[in-house]
């Protein structure tokens, strides 16, 4: 027995003395080094769908002049003078013609989501058609869409559009706006024959004769229409107070030389839309009075940094349409970008709506509510005085 306990005794002896030449001898697993996801180096690319040709195509020129202002403000030098926004990426604006149609705008969406991987998409066309169209599109295809106008009106349910500019309700005060300035008792309106034209002016109608103004005419033209003498020479011969005008940059530009070969309107106000603003050089066109967000020298921060790389870019002031329909939506994009620190664009529609996204636009701080608005925006008046536009104070 005794030798018996010896022999395991020796056995266990000689099994420990074995253990650490076995352990230094196991090899050991290695321990996963994680690869850091490198930082993305390529252009944050940004989708603009907007007209360059067809009955609108005046509106691809001016997307143009603010595209090269806003690249050239982001993107570092040599190209522009960013300071390091965007990570120091260079900003690409992936431009794409609607050709003034709604199905254009709709495939030009498709395109830039699909073959172009823009982050986000901008504009939408040049109507109201067209931006509810696009609108659509983003909410389906879950693509962030930066907008200007009041249409689509109610926009909290859905994640993906954010409006940079006057909502409808902000549009209808224009009309008690006018009453204010002008107090006008009879009324006639021309406007385009768009969704938004029905509708805006409809709104306004509704506005002025709850105010107690008769509405003497109200008119839709087509778009594209040149001709306007039949409209305006039976406004003129109904002599109202005030007209509402609603027409593309093209449409001003005849209504302007037409009104001087009807050897003008006599005292009929005319109350505009910011494409006016292309005429006001014409005879025809002193003294309209032009509803718009922004004017040259407006005390905020953001309008001297938008003042100043444009002077020093273009050697000549801003119109007074840049801020309101391109230049804000370009920036509040970029920004909700910079927010969501990538260019992933379910990220980016977080960002856009989260309540977090502000920045000092021209016309002041903007703040976008988790309902994608911009909050109120008071709209601003002008008048054409001597060729010029004179700021207009709205009595209280």
């Amino acid at each position: 027995m005794l030798r018996r306990w010896i022999i395991i005794a020796f056995a266990l002896i000689l099994a420990l003395s074995l253990l650490p030449a076995c352990a230094e001898e196991i090899t050991p697993t290695p321990t996963p080094t994680s690869t850091p996801t490198p930082t993305p180096t390529g252009p944050v690319k940004i989708g603009g769908i907007a007209a360059w040709s067809g009955s609108a195509g005046m509106m691809g020129a001016m997307i143009d002049v603010c595209v090269d202002l806003v690249e050239y403000q982001v993107n570092p030098p040599p190209d522009g003078v960013g300071d390091g926004i965007l990570g120091g990426r260079k900003l690409e604006v992936v431009k794409c013609d609607s050709r003034s149609t709604t199905a254009g705008a709709v495939a030009c969406a498709n395109k830039l989501l699909y073959e172009d991987e823009v982050a986000a998409i901008l504009w939408g066309g040049w109507c109201a058609a067209d931006s509810i169209a696009v609108s659509d599109f983003a909410v389906e295809h879950e693509l962030t869409y930066f907008f200007y106008g009041g249409m689509p009106m109610d926009i909290a349910d859905n994640k993906y559009p954010v409006r940079c500019t006057l909502s409808f309700e902000n549009l209808m005060q224009i009309a008690d706006d006018t009453t204010k300035l002008l107090h006008p008792k009879t009324a006639a309106c021309l406007a385009l024959d768009t969704t938004d034209g029905r509708a805006y002016m409809g709104g306004w109608i509704d506005r002025f004769e709850a105010a107690g103004v008769e509405i003497l005419y109200e008119q839709y033209h087509p778009v594209g229409t040149t001709d306007f003498t039949p409209y305006l020479t039976t406004i003129k011969h109904l002599d109202p107070d005030l007209l509402m005008l609603q027409a593309t940059i093209e449409g001003y530009a005849a209504i302007a030389k037409q009104i001087v070969g009807l050897g003008g309107l006599g005292d009929i106000e005319v109350m505009c839309d910011p494409p006016a603003e292309s005429s006001m050089g014409e005879e025809g066109a002193q003294g309209w009075y032009i509803r718009t967000l922004w004017y040259p020298d407006l005390p905020y921060p953001g309008n001297k940094k938008y003042e100043d790389d444009y002077y020093a870019l273009y050697g000549a002031k801003p119109m007074i349409s840049f801020v309101m329909y391109f230049y804000n939506p370009l920036w509040t994009a970029i920004h909700a970008i910079e927010l969501a620190g990538t260019t992933d664009r379910i990220k980016v529609a977080e960002a856009a709506r989260s309540g977090k996204l502000e920045w000092e636009t021209p016309i002041g701080l903007y703040h976008i509510t988790p309902e994608g608005e911009p909050g109120s925006l008071p709209p601003l008046y002008v008048q054409v005085q001597e060729k010029k536009l004179v700021p207009i104070e709205i009595p209280k």
